[in-house]
C-alpha cells in the first residue's frame, strides 16, 4: 500500500501522464472511477476501448522493478496466459519515467483484459477448478523463466529487520523474533528452479477475471510480485477463498482448487505443511508495510485519512496479535 500522502485523487497528475499515450479527449469523465492502494490506477479509453493507466511514484519502487514485473508480464502474455497486455507509450519502451509539479512519477498502461472479477460470481467447481489451474500455469511458465530476478523474499526480510530494527517503536523484539524464525525456517527450506520462483504474490479473487462465454481466465496486478516458493501463492489463494465462502464449504473448494493446480504443475507437499510459515511471512509483511504507511500524521488531516489510518491501526493491532502466537 502506497504512503497515506499519496492516496488523494490527482486527475491533474494522471492526465499529465496520459498525454503520453492516445486517448478519447471527449471521456475524461471516466478518470473519476480511480482506484489507488499499491499503485494509483486511472481508467481511460481509446477509439472507445477501456485501458488501464497505472502510476506510482519514484520513492515507493524502482525503476528496475517495474520494468521486470513488465517483462514478465509480456513472457506470461507470450506463453499463452491472459494477462493485462502492456500499451506502448507514444516515445516507445513500456515503462514512463516522467517529472512532475507533484514529483517524479513512473507510469505505464494495459488494455483491459475480458470478464469480470471472479469475486462477483457466485462459488461453483468450476470456477474454483479453473482458478486452481490457472495458477498452476502461471507457476509452470515461471519455473521456465529465466531472466533477470526482482527482489527476492530473502532481501524482503532484510528490509523488513532493518526497518523493524530503527524504525518500529513498539513490539520490536518480538517482530524481529518473529523476522529471525522465517528466516531460519526459508533458509533450511529447499531452493530449486522447481519450486521456487517469480510468484503473484496477490492472487486473489480480485486480481482474476474470468469471462462467462469463452470460460477464459485474465490475471491481473503482478505489482506484488517477487521471488518465493510457489507455495506461497497457493496459500495466499487459499486463504482468500477461505475469507470468501463459508467455512464449512472450504475443504471442498481446497481439493477442487489443489486438483486444478495439479493439472498444470506438481504440488510440494512438504511445503503445504508450511502453511502457517508462509502466513506468518506474509502478517509479517503486511505488519510492517502497514507501520510504515500510518507512521507519517500532518495536521487537519481530511475524514477519510482519518477513518482510514484508524481501519489500519486495527488492521496492524490485529495482526500484531497473531505474531504474539508461537507457530
Amino acid at each position: 500500500m502506497l504512503k497515506l500522502k499519496h492516496l488523494f485523487d490527482n486527475r491533474d497528475l494522471a492526465l499529465m501522464l496520459l498525454e503520453n499515450w492516445e486517448y478519447d479527449k471527449n471521456n475524461i469523465d471516466i478518470l473519476k472511477f480511480y482506484r489507488i492502494s499499491a499503485n494509483a490506477i486511472y481508467p481511460y479509453t481509446h477509439n472507445g476501448k477501456t485501458f488501464l493507466l497505472r502510476f506510482i511514484p519514484w520513492d515507493e519502487k524502482t525503476e528496475n522493478e517495474m520494468e521486470k514485473e513488465l517483462e514478465f508480464i509480456q513472457y506470461l502474455q507470450k506463453k499463452g496466459l491472459n494477462v493485462l497486455e502492456p500499451v506502448v507509450p507514444k516515445n516507445g519502451g513500456y515503462l514512463l519515467k516522467k517529472d512532475t509539479p507533484w514529483g517524479k512519477y513512473l507510469a505505464c498502461a494495459f488494455k483491459r483484459v475480458d470478464g469480470k472479477q471472479l469475486s462477483e460470481f457466485e462459488y461453483n467447481d468450476e470456477i474454483i477448478f479453473g482458478l486452481g489451474k490457472t495458477l498452476g500455469r502461471l507457476h509452470k511458465y515461471s519455473s521456465e523463466y529465466n531472466n533477470v530476478k526482482k527482489e527476492s523474499c530473502f532481501e524482503i526480510i532484510d528490509r523488513m529487520e532493518y526497518f523493524t530494527q530503527n524504525k518500529l517503536k513498539e513490539d520490536k523484539e518480538l517482530v524481529l523474533k518473529r523476522i529471525g524464525e522465517i528466516r531460519n525456517i526459508f533458509q533450511k527450506l529447499p531452493q530449486n528452479k522447481s519450486n521456487f520462483g517469480l510468484v503473484h504474490y496477490d492472487f486473489e479473487l480480485d486480481n482474476v477475471f474470468y469471462e462467462e462465454t469463452s470460460k477464459k481466465y485474465s490475471v491481473i496486478d503482478f505489482g506484488s510480485s517477487m521471488y518465493h516458493w510457489y507455495t506461497m501463492d497457493i496459500e495466499q489463494s487459499l486463504a482468500n477463498l477461505k475469507e470468501e465462502y463459508s467455512q464449512n464449504d472450504f475443504e471442498h473448494i481446497k481439493t477442487i482448487f489443489m486438483n486444478g493446480y495439479k493439472t498444470e504443475y506438481q504440488i510440494f507437499e512438504e511445503e503445504i505443511k508450511l502453511f502457517p510459515v508462509f502466513r506468518r511471512f506474509d502478517n509479517l509483511r503486511q505488519y510492517i508495510n502497514l507501520k510504515d504507511v500510518v507512521e507519517e500524521t500532518w495536521d487537519n488531516e481530511p475524514e477519510w485519512m482519518v477513518n482510514l489510518r484508524e481501519n489500519l491501526n486495527n488492521i496492524i493491532m490485529e495482526i500484531g496479535n497473531n505474531l504474539r502466537e508461537d507457530l
